[in-house]
């Protein structure tokens, strides 16, 4: 079950009786190298690591002004080192809190990876179809399915090449929260369910919590050009 504890920073060590929330009105998010950065990238110097100490998993993020809240499943935190936000785009990466903390928050649960892009605005008519994410990711498509204005698609490829010990089939998803663009991806430890049977039901579910917990309204229409297809995908899981 520890199968992620050696890539996640040494940072969460301090005991905490809950899990704070970020806010956007308080102090700047804290800063990202980029996808995975933090997680997977080794090569981190003192100094840019003594940040890290002081942060604890987050129980949800507010990104791109607040539009999108996101929080992960029972027992899974967001990882504020990987948090970015900006004006146009928002970043999380979603783990298991008993890791994140070194075992000081929550219980054991599936060491799965999820992580959540906030892009560009859009309409239904930019979400894509489960072919098109498998296209985008350049992995074999080995099933889908589209509903309720989510898409998730399972693909055979991929999941290895970000996560130590990962199977090499993982989990893309896409939906409009308002009039914003989410994607989704999840990398599961080899021979895992999630990166089979159980991973779109877990996207599914962040989905909902997403959905439930951010302002509600439909995507307001746009006048401006739509983009290409694959250059808004590229956009939205371009790392």
């Amino acid at each position: 079950m520890r199968v992620l504890a050696g890539l996640v920073l040494a940072g969460f060590v301090s005991a905490c009786g809950g899990l704070p929330a970020s806010n956007p009105d308080q102090g700047k998010p804290a800063k990202t190298g980029g996808f995975l950065s933090g997680l997977m990238a080794p090569k981190t110097s003192e100094s840019d690591a003594k940040p890290a100490k002081t942060q604890l998993p987050l129980a949800r993020a507010r990104l791109v002004g607040g539009d999108v809240i996101v929080a992960g499943p029972e027992g899974y935190c967001l990882d504020p080192v990987t948090i970015e936000n900006k004006r146009d785009r928002g970043f999380a990466l979603i783990a298991s809190c008993h890791i994140l903390s070194d075992g000081k928050v929550g219980q054991a649960v599936e060491p799965v990876l999820i992580t959540v892009t906030v892009g560009p605005k859009g309409g239904a008519s930019d979400l894509p179809t489960p072919r098109e994410l498998a296209f985008t990711a350049k992995a074999p498509l080995l099933g889908g399915e589209t509903g309720e204005g989510f898409v998730v698609a399972n693909l055979d490829g991929g999941g290895d090449a970000l996560l130590e010990g990962g199977d090499k089939r993982h989990w893309r998803g896409a939906f409009l929260q308002g009039d914003r663009l989410v994607g989704l991806a999840l990398y599961a430890p080899k021979g895992s369910p999630y990166a089979g049977a159980h991973g779109g039901g877990m996207l599914r579910k962040l989905h909902n919590k997403v959905a439930s917990l951010s302002p509600s309204g439909a995507a307001k229409p746009t006048k401006r050009k739509k983009p290409q297809q694959n250059a808004l995908l590229d956009r939205l899981f371009g790392r």
